[in-house]
């Protein structure tokens, strides 16, 4: 499926669910658009640094770092920016990573803003993606980083 569809149909609709090359429908949702309904669990994909100061809170320069340098494919928890005005935030923690590479990316810059990315529906995919989605799969790093520098892995 290309980027330019996907892209516009997010314009479009707010949410667009399609399929990864693993067999998993994942949901992508302008933030706007995210409801009650979505699930509390889902996260913020970003593909530059300077966007997580538009989801998460304060952070350290440790763990700014830790963000710029990772290597595999993290999900970041952290506590939920006062600048965040939806999405989903669960006992005032939000969960972020960021893409470098790939179609995922590529849809996310496209878009040009943070989206919000939750499994979905088979049934409710418009089209397959040639590319599995990093983090929803088992081995993907997980880690809670805080304003004074705190860092726990496998949060």
């Amino acid at each position: 499926m290309e980027v330019k569809t996907i892209v516009d149909a997010l314009r479009e609709k707010g949410r667009v669910c399609v399929m990864e090359s693993g067999g998993k429908p994942v949901e992508m949702i302008v933030p706007e658009f995210y409801n009650e309904n979505d699930d509390p669990a889902a996260l913020f994909v970003l593909v530059d640094l300077f966007q997580v100061r538009g989801v998460a809170g304060q952070f350290s320069e440790i763990a700014l770092d830790i963000i710029e340098f990772a290597t595999k494919p993290t999900i970041y928890t952290s506590w939920a920016s006062d600048l965040l005005e939806n999405g989903p935030v669960h006992e005032g923690k939000v969960k972020f990573s960021i893409l470098k590479k790939g179609s995922w990316n590529k849809i996310v810059f496209s878009f040009s803003k943070p989206l919000i990315f939750q499994e979905g529906k088979v049934q409710d995919a418009m089209g397959t993606i040639d590319e599995k989605f990093p983090l929803f799969h088992p081995g993907v790093k997980k880690l809670f980083l805080s304003a004074d520098g705190e860092v726990k892995i496998g949060e």
